[in-house]
């Protein structure tokens, strides 16, 4: 290949990339973060909590289960995200500490995710922020 076709490929390439990369930027930009929107927990998303919250150990009758109480509920992009107190009637230790963290994505299942101890670090900033609640950590 002459000297003069190496130039021109080169020259070709990098305007090629240099497009490529001002679309993908541009692409990125464009990209947001989804917006936290708060919900209304009903009867229903709280005895879907409850569900699963009793699901993750089986240990008590569904019975046994008291709450959630205080529950925010929320939606990021697909992703919901709830918390609350939740405890096992009979049992005081179970009400130590909290709130509660339960997941679903979709129009999935919920997934308790576990007691916080007063650190929500496994729900994201935003949602946080949407429900106007401190971290804890």
């Amino acid at each position: 290949m002459s000297l003069t076709r190496k130039a021109a490929v080169v020259a070709i390439t990098s305007v090629t990339l240099a497009s490529g990369l001002a679309a993908a930027g541009g692409a990125a930009a464009s990209a947001q973060t989804p917006k936290a929107v708060v919900l209304k927990a009903t009867a229903t998303v709280r005895h879907q909590l409850a569900d699963a919250f009793w699901n993750h150990s089986t240990s008590f009758k569904r019975s046994k289960v008291d709450g959630p109480t205080q529950v925010r509920y929320g939606r990021l992009g697909n992703v919901y995200w709830a918390i609350g107190g939740i405890g096992i009637k009979g049992n005081p230790v179970s009400y130590q500490d909290g709130p509660h963290v339960w997941r679903k994505v979709g129009k999935g299942h919920w997934a308790y995710r576990g007691d916080t101890g007063g650190c929500l670090e496994k729900v994201p900033r935003a949602m946080l922020k949407a429900w106007k609640v401190e971290r804890g950590c």
